[in-house]
């Protein structure tokens, strides 16, 4: 089935200082001006403030869902709203919270809606890494993953990559899922994933992880493929694990 609309995964970035503009009005143009940002009641503060920042760049009309339970993401009125909306950008600083309040429920169906309308879905900060098949997780020696919500199914995505352990913590889990693309996004880095999978890296730097053909062992690695991409290079993202 071919999918029509966009994708975007945006990286730790600071929109209070600019660092996001080119990214933002990129999406603003996609979406013809209208944003909904998805996030938890807890984020409503810088929300609020990268929405004013939104309208300074031309966006026509902005909303803001706060979430702080997972009734409101059940919620077939609310879903519906998203549905509708040509942009629908989640933002959170720790992804696992939005995670909890919206995996399994209406709004991550009408997020693939906006998806297969034609619109935008995209994801920034510690959100980013919720739109693939897996989440890693953890800090340091001890990673560790969880399902995400699967909009993009052939994906495993990790923020702030350039950080301590994100090599170790995106690499365990394409060596244990291989059929994954693993994407690491340093700060900075935004990539749009657009129909039939053609991604372009828009601002910044991504690795590409490919487990396909490594060998691994409990003492070693073999065959891991690294990849290293600036703006404006372009790749393919499958859209389902092989």
């Amino acid at each position: 089935m071919r999918r029509s609309g966009w994708f975007a995964l945006l990286g730790h970035a600071d929109p209070l200082r600019g660092e996001t503009r080119a990214v933002e009005e990129r999406l603003l143009e996609m979406a013809g001006g209208v944003v909904l940002f998805v996030t938890p009641k807890a984020m409503l503060p810088l929300v609020e403030a990268w929405r004013e920042i939104f309208h300074t760049h031309g966006a026509r009309h902005t909303g803001v869902l706060a979430l702080s339970r997972r009734e409101q993401a059940m919620d077939a009125r609310i879903a519906g709203q998203v549905a509708d909306a040509p942009l629908v950008l989640l933002v959170d600083e720790q992804g696992e919270r939005l995670l909890e309040l919206i995996t399994g429920t209406r709004l991550v169906n009408a997020l693939a809606q906006v998806h297969l309308r034609g619109g935008v879905v995209a994801a920034a900060l510690e959100a980013s890494p919720l739109l693939g098949s897996a989440v890693p997780l953890g800090r340091g020696e001890t990673p560790a993953v969880r399902y995400g919500l699967g909009l993009l199914p052939g994906l495993a995505v990790q923020e702030a990559f350039e950080g301590a352990g994100a090599f170790h913590r995106l690499s365990e889990v394409v060596i244990g899922r291989p059929d994954l693309l693993g994407v690491g996004l340093e700060r900075g880095a935004a990539v749009v994933v657009g129909p039939e999978g053609r991604a372009e890296v828009v601002a910044g730097r991504v690795a590409l992880l490919d487990a396909s053909g490594a060998r691994s062992s409990p003492a070693a690695v073999h065959g891991l493929r690294v990849d290293v991409l600036a703006a404006p290079a372009r790749f393919e993202v499958p859209l389902f694990p092989e």
